[in-house]
């Protein structure tokens, strides 16, 4: 029954009209991954369940892009497979993927619930003979679920849950139930906003990718599988130190991010449309020093704005490569610019930039040299010694005779730094204090925000902006069964900004393969965009 060959990638699928996808198929998705040892899993959207009346679906494309949203994590991958093959039936749909994908091994993920009336599907006997299935609890279904017809007439290829990772290498007929997901959300009890783009997902290179999928308007993605962060840990960790402190990269869930959107647009906060000044004002220098028929990948890409502003001004570039941590909001992003800037190729890599990265050069056409692209002040959140190890990684990545388009923020008067990252309208300050709220609401953490305020901090020993979440009283912080003290005025140190000039950055550079070739600056000379040469 069990398959002794460990030799394929173990791929969940997971089915529905997702109407709207919700925390429960998440977790399904979540514990599938961890009890079954599998690589990815795919949710396979359908337009239409034939059990269920047509007239109870959202769009297709709303569909689609709140699954996507609601999945966050790199492995879950949102497919529109379905809709594109044109198949209806789960019976169907298992001949094509099983066809399309022979080096995988595929397990069927449903529901306590779908089990229930499992007898009800078209074919269901064979689909139990194609592929193993993981059957998750459902509040109130157990019963129904283990005594229902399908669950009698397959009792004798169930396999204890303690035994699930050997489910994917199973000899179907197989399967199991895990118990464990309790999550009470059904689709049909929630609705969510209506969508503006239907996206999805393609890989082609053969070679390099971690996860394949269906196709898409993508020339290519690869997951390259980067760790996933710890909240929690990285939490206790940071409040066990000295000096408490936290990681930046968790001011950004969905309410982080938009606050961050807010900041952008402040009159206090002055890097984002200086820089945009800066590469409107001097277009036509920068594309002339750049040249032509570059292919681009630009380091932490998020949002598409500013590479619609690059791509503007270069001659005719050959391709453009988005490389995020957040696979989800990739694909959703870029699928969306690909399909607005059709004349040249648009990839995705899911990767963590502080690893080197093997672009994968044969996906797109060939090109005169790499550009490298890291806008906006990011490069300042590095210490001086991070920021020098990622140039070098960038470069082994882009290649020699590669070139690299970086912004950077410049040291300037104390007031202006101060009023950037502590603003009169006190956005940057509930930016930095929901990171407070963050570990209440997904850790569980007891502690009281009114405790703590926003502190901005220019160190001039340092050349940085400090941010702080200081203890207006004394407090405490109980987290993962730990407890942090603060006394009266002692900080969290959430973020750092260092600020450059430009004989500092050369120096910076002179650690590294690359050299500065061109600079320009606004009239105040407060953010520079420099481009850099490693012949």
């Amino acid at each position: 029954m069990i398959a002794s060959s460990p030799d394929f990638q173990k791929i969940g699928l997971l089915g529905g009209s997702f109407n709207p996808a919700h925390a429960g198929h998440r977790e399904i998705s979540l514990t599938a991954l961890d009890r079954l040892g599998l690589d990815a899993v795919w949710w396979l959207v359908t337009p239409g369940n034939p059990l269920k009346d047509q007239a109870q679906y959202a769009e297709y494309d709303e569909r689609m892009r709140v699954a996507r949203r609601v999945a966050k994590d790199p492995r879950i991958v949102v497919s529109d497979f379905e809709k594109r093959r044109g198949l209806q039936y789960t019976v169907d749909t298992i001949d094509a993927v099983v066809s399309d994908f022979p080096g995988m091994r595929f397990v069927w993920l449903m529901g306590a619930d779908s089990l229930a009336t499992f007898h009800k599907w078209k074919d269901w006997r064979r689909i139990t003979e194609q592929v193993p299935i993981a059957v998750f609890g459902r509040p109130g279904y157990a019963g129904a679920a283990l005594e229902s017809d399908a669950a009698t007439a397959l009792a004798h290829f169930r396999i204890d849950a303690d035994a699930a990772k050997a489910l994917p290498g199973g000899d179907p007929p197989i399967w199991t139930f895990i118990e464990e997901t309790e999550n009470p959300l059904s689709s049909t009890a929630i609705r969510q906003e209506r969508s503006k783009k239907e996206t999805s997902l393609h890989v082609t290179d053969a070679t390099q990718p971690k996860l394949q999928a269906p196709f898409g308007p993508l020339a290519f993605y690869l997951n390259l599988e980067p760790a996933l962060s710890d909240f929690k840990s990285d939490v206790i960790e940071g409040l066990s130190k000295s000096q408490k402190s936290i990681s930046p990269m968790y001011f950004y869930d969905a309410y982080g991010s938009r606050l961050f959107e807010q900041i952008t647009r402040l009159d206090a906060y002055y890097p984002t449309r200086t820089e945009r000044s800066i590469m409107i004002e001097n277009a036509s220098a920068i594309g002339d020093a750049i040249g032509e028929s570059v292919a681009i990948i630009e380091y932490g890409s998020g949002s598409a704005n500013k590479i619609r502003r690059l791509l503007g001004l270069l001659h005719d570039p050959v391709a453009y490569v988005a490389m995020d941590i957040s696979g989800d909001h990739l694909v959703e992003s870029m699928s969306a610019l690909a399909e607005e800037v059709s004349d040249i190729p648009i990839g995705g890599i899911c990767a963590d930039f502080n690893e080197t990265i093997a672009l994968p050069k044969d996906c797109v056409p060939p090109a005169k040299k790499w550009l490298g692209y890291f806008p906006g002040s990011t490069l300042g959140n590095f210490t001086p010694e991070m920021a020098a190890a990622f140039l070098k990684r960038a470069s082994d990545t882009l290649g020699k005779d590669s070139a690299m388009l970086i912004g950077i923020d410049l040291y300037k008067d104390e007031k202006i730094l101060e009023r950037a990252y502590d603003d009169p309208e006190g956005v940057t300050a509930a930016f930095n204090l929901n990171l407070l709220t963050r570990m209440r609401a997904e850790l569980g953490a007891e502690l009281d925000i009114d405790h703590f305020d926003h502190r901005a901090v220019v160190n001039h020993e340092e050349r940085r902006v400090e941010m702080h979440l200081r203890a207006k009283v004394e407090t405490t912080i109980k987290v993962g069964g730990c407890a942090f003290s603060f006394s009266e005025g002692e900080t969290l140190h959430t973020e750092n900004s260092y600020k450059y000039s430009l004989s500092q950055f050369e120096r910076l550079l002179d650690k590294t393969p690359w050299k500065l070739d061109r600079v320009w600056t606004d009239e105040n000379e407060w953010f520079a965009a420099c481009l850099l040469s490693n012949t």
